[in-house]
């Protein structure tokens, strides 16, 4: 009775696992095998031929089901042979290995003079060598009319293969396939170099160098994926194995190091937050370092070492944009929605390098859709954010928005940002900053030629004070002599320093070109800190009464608003070094503009100390 179940046992059991190849589709055209496909496990390099199979029978040869695990391992290695069948024409075949990464596998025919045809694909082996140019392992076979044919494949893997069963397809299913990859490929090219035509046409409207680095991004997520699906070793470099294997970690190296360097402009986190932009350069420079080494051996980093890099930098990497999203502007949230798929879809490629995904197909899939659906969103994102330099709004809108004499918003504008800018400030317990600037110098007049002069260098003026600041603050014209900058949160002291340097030494240069030292002559107020119990007009009035100290005989152009009529925002050893700064940066300019006196640099209402 047990013997009799067990057979019936092992009759269902075979029926519901075919011992055949796999198909593409179930309707697919199937071969029915002389033998079936069969797999036995042998000692690393203890079988160099299938002679050693055909001289006796004593090997235990197991069935190839759908569900099958080849125990591939760096101590053994796995046979399998299959047998087509006689037909009445010959025909041909193709063996595909889908959604594999084999480090090698071998297909071993019998040559009509006797001995062993050698076919071999994977990792360690060129695709030059193959006998299709294909980015998977792939084979071809043929029938004979007067004979079986007999085929052995041999598998050398490090870990188990899980994937699924070869494939067994027929000529124009393996065309229809090549054909659907190139689709793939084209859809590729096509949108990567359109959102790098993008990037460069937004810089050339924007002057904005954030659309540089995205396109950095762009080429260099180009150039992995289409190393990682196979189109590098498939026609661009075929005949070197090495460039083939290595390729793929230096691309990924450099579009980690490239998406890094693109975060620390994108987020402004030099001045907001100094620790996250250390770490992200942290990232850069350890990615450009893995890429250098992996050119040169690569052998001198193993492989779980750059695994563990790779994850290790996307965690930092997305990590400090959710810090940053959290903790500053709520810009830097959308570009975590940008940035998340790619994240998620490296960290599932090195998840298949580590050997806990299975199907690489997937995390190429995945790979290539989310890099091109976060570059899209991410760049859509910038010029959202850059629109006022991208695109020209309606002459109505810029009318009520922008002074046509200098370029930049109008005052009303500062009633309504102003406030908005302290309590996100206070909100958040960050520090902000407002520099007032007062052009000295100059007024208006009923002499034409002297009213031209000085709207060509108002327009100047504004160019200037547009590219000192970054694109996410506010400049005002905020009377006729009076400029106001309002920038944006965290921002520290050395940030707004170097805005107020950069505006100096700019109109320092402009005042050379056009021959009249005193054409851009700035005092410049600035109001730093949190802004606790502190309103819009306060904060002004304070800026005023600067000024007004400054006009009645300053011996600096640039100071911050006193801290004994502020909250402190620093302890006052910290204040007095970064004022200590900022006068040498001044200094620094003076010295290096040697025709400029004194006293031409200060105006006439000031004295050098």
């Amino acid at each position: 009775m047990r013997f009799f179940l067990l057979m019936v046992l092992c009759g269902f059991l075979g029926t519901g696992h075919t011992q055949v190849f796999d198909r593409v589709y179930d309707d697919s055209a199937t071969l029915a095998l002389a033998q079936p496909l069969q797999w036995v496990a042998v000692p690393k390099n203890s079988v160099d031929t299938p002679d050693v199979f055909a001289a006796t029978e004593t090997w235990d040869f197991q069935p190839y089901t759908p569900t099958t695990v080849l125990p591939t391992s760096d101590k053994q290695d796995v046979w399998a042979r299959f047998a087509l069948p006689i037909t009445e024409t010959p025909q041909t075949w193709f063996i595909r290995l889908p959604g594999q990464s084999i480090f090698r596998v071998s297909l071993f025919s019998q040559k009509s003079q006797g001995g062993w045809r050698i076919q071999s694909a994977g990792h360690a082996i060129a695709p030059a060598d193959w006998t299709l140019r294909t980015r998977v392992p792939s084979f071809e076979l043929l029938t004979h009319s007067d004979q079986v044919q007999t085929y052995y494949m041999r598998f050398e893997q490090r870990r188990a293969i899980t994937d699924r069963p070869p494939m067994l397809l027929t000529p124009i299913e393996y065309v229809n396939g090549a054909s659907r990859v190139g689709v793939v490929m084209g859809l590729m090219w096509g949108m990567f170099s359109v959102l790098a035509m993008l990037c460069l046409g937004a810089f050339a409207m924007a002057r904005n160098q954030v659309f540089v680095w995205l396109g950095a991004v762009v080429m260099t997520l180009m150039f992995t994926q289409l190393v990682l699906i196979g189109y590098g070793s498939w026609r661009v470099w075929p005949h070197s194995a090495y460039l083939n294997q290595i390729m793929g970690w230096v691309s990924s190296a450099l579009s980690m190091a490239a998406g890094a360097w693109f975060c620390t402009q994108a987020t402004y986190a030099k001045s907001g937050h100094p620790f996250i932009h250390r770490l992200l350069l942290v990232v850069v420079v350890g990615s450009l370092l893995m890429a250098g080494l992996m050119l040169i051996n690569q052998n001198l980093l193993p492989s779980p070492v750059r695994n563990l890099w790779m994850a290790l930098a996307t965690f930092a990497l997305m990590g400090s944009l959710v810090w940053m999203s959290l903790r500053g502007q709520a810009w830097n949230r959308l570009l975590l929605l940008g940035a998340a798929p790619i994240g998620l879809a490296t960290l599932a490629r090195v998840a298949y390098n580590a050997g806990w995904v299975s199907n690489v197909e997937v995390a190429q899939v995945a790979g290539v859709l989310s890099a091109i659906l976060g570059l899209l969103w991410i760049f859509l994102v910038l010029a959202w954010r850059s629109r006022a330099a991208l695109f020209s709004n309606h002459r109505g809108a810029a009318l009520t928005t922008y002074d046509p004499a200098s370029g930049l918003m109008l005052p009303r504008i500062v009633e309504r940002r102003l406030p908005q800018i302290l309590t996100q400030a206070q909100r958040r317990g960050a520090e902000c900053g407002v520099l007032l600037l007062r052009w000295l110098d100059q007024a208006p007049s009923h002499d034409a030629v002297a009213d031209e002069k000085r709207g060509a260098a108002l327009s100047r003026l504004g160019e200037i004070l547009r590219r000192a600041v970054r694109d996410m603050d506010t400049v005002v014209r905020y009377d006729e002599n009076h400029f106001m900058l309002l920038v944006e949160g965290p921002v520290n002291r050395n940030a707004l320093s170097e805005v107020s340097t950069k505006l100096l030494a700019d109109c320092i240069r402009a005042a050379d070109k056009t021959g009249d030292p005193h054409a851009f002559h700035l005092h410049i107020a600035i109001w730093h800190g949190r802004p606790g119990r502190y309103t819009a007009q306060d904060v002004i009035d304070k800026l005023k009464a600067r000024l007004h100290k400054m006009a009645s005989g300053t011996k600096r152009l640039v100071q911050f608003v006193d801290a004994a009529n502020e909250a402190a925002s620093a302890p006052a050893e910290e204040d007095h070094q970064r004022r200590e700064e900022l006068l040498a940066k001044i200094n620094a300019i003076e010295i290096s503009h040697p025709a400029l006196t004194s006293e031409q640099l200060q105006g006439p209402e000031t004295q050098r100390p």
